[in-house]
C-alpha cells in the first residue's frame, strides 16, 4: 500500500464528518489544508511522511490540515483553492501556525530516544525567572516558603480552557497557597483567554522554556511544588480525578 493510499484512509472517518457543513456561494469551505494551499478534495500527495490535525474556525467549519515534510510540486499546487475565496482562511492558517509553534517549543528538548525533561516528584523546582500580565517578575525567591502550583496551558488546548474555572475555585479554598498559569502566549492574548474563563491565578506569560516540560505527554501540566521548594506533584493531562489528586497534594503541602 502507497503513502497516498494510506493518507486517504487514515482521512475517510475524519472528513467524513465535515461533509455535511454548510455550502457557501460567496466563499468557499474546503476540506483540506496542505503545506499552507486549501483543497476542495484530496490531491496526489508525493511520497512524505504526514502529520495530519483537524481545525475547526470560530464559526464550526473544520477541515483536516496535513503538513508534508517537503513542497508540494506545482503540479498539485495548481489545483489549490485561492486564499482570498477561502471562507476564514486566515483563522486556518493560524490554527497551523500555533500548533507549528506549539510542537516547536514541546518538543525542544526531546531527545532521540523520546526522552525529556519535566520537573519530578522529589527533585528541587527548576530556578526560573517570569514576567506576568502585568510585567511583573516572578522567580524562585518570590515564593520561597510557600506552596506554589504552576498550571502549563495554551489557547488550543480545550481541556485547559474547561477546567479554568474550576482551578480558580482552589485559589479562594487554599489562599496562603501561591498559583501561577505558565502559557507561551503574549499578556494581551493571555489576559483575553483567562478573563474569559474567568481564570483568577497569577498568569506567567511567553514562558517558552517551560513549555519544553510538555515534552511527548500533551497539555495541560499542572506541577505542585512544596515549602521547601521541592516538586511535590506533577501531572499531564485532566480529568475530575486528577484534579481531585492534585487538590489533595496541594492541601497536604499547605498543611504541613
Amino acid at each position: 500500500m502507497n503513502k497516498q493510499t494510506i493518507i486517504t484512509a487514515l482521512l475517510a472517518l475524519i472528513t467524513l464528518a465535515g461533509q455535511a457543513q454548510e455550502e457557501r456561494t460567496d466563499t468557499v469551505v474546503p476540506k483540506f489544508l496542505i503545506n499552507g494551499y486549501f483543497f476542495r478534495e484530496m490531491p496526489k500527495l508525493p511520497d512524505a511522511v504526514p502529520s495530519v490535525i483537524r481545525l475547526k474556525d470560530k464559526e464550526g467549519n473544520s477541515l483536516v490540515a496535513i503538513g508534508l515534510n517537503i513542497d508540494l510540486p506545482k503540479s498539485v499546487i495548481r489545483q489549490a483553492i485561492p486564499r482570498e475565496q477561502v471562507h476564514n482562511a486566515d483563522q486556518f492558517l493560524n490554527g497551523v501556525n500555533m500548533m507549528a509553534t506549539m510542537q516547536e517549543l514541546t518538543q525542544a528538548k526531546v531527545k532521540a530516544d523520546g526522552t525529556f525533561y519535566s520537573p519530578k516528584a522529589g527533585e528541587p523546582f527548576p530556578l526560573f525567572s517570569e514576567k506576568d500580565i502585568d510585567g511583573h517578575i516572578w522567580t524562585n525567591d518570590s515564593v520561597k516558603g510557600r506552596v506554589m502550583v504552576l498550571n502549563l496551558w495554551y489557547s488550543g488546548c480545550g481541556p485547559c480552557r474547561a477546567e479554568m474555572p474550576e482551578l480558580s475555585t482552589w485559589k479562594e479554598l487554599l489562599p496562603n497557597v501561591m498559583f501561577f498559569s505558565a502559557t507561551y502566549h503574549d499578556a494581551e492574548l493571555a489576559k483575553k483567554i483567562t478573563d474569559k474563563h474567568h481564570f483568577t491565578w497569577t498568569h506567567l506569560v511567553e514562558a517558552e522554556d517551560m513549555m519544553s516540560w510538555i515534552g511527548t505527554e500533551g497539555f495541560p501540566l499542572t506541577i505542585v511544588i512544596d515549602k521547601q521548594g521541592l516538586v511535590r506533584y506533577s501531572v499531564h493531562g485532566t480529568s475530575e480525578v486528577k484534579r481531585a489528586e492534585l487538590l489533595a497534594k496541594i492541601k497536604e503541602a499547605d498543611a504541613e
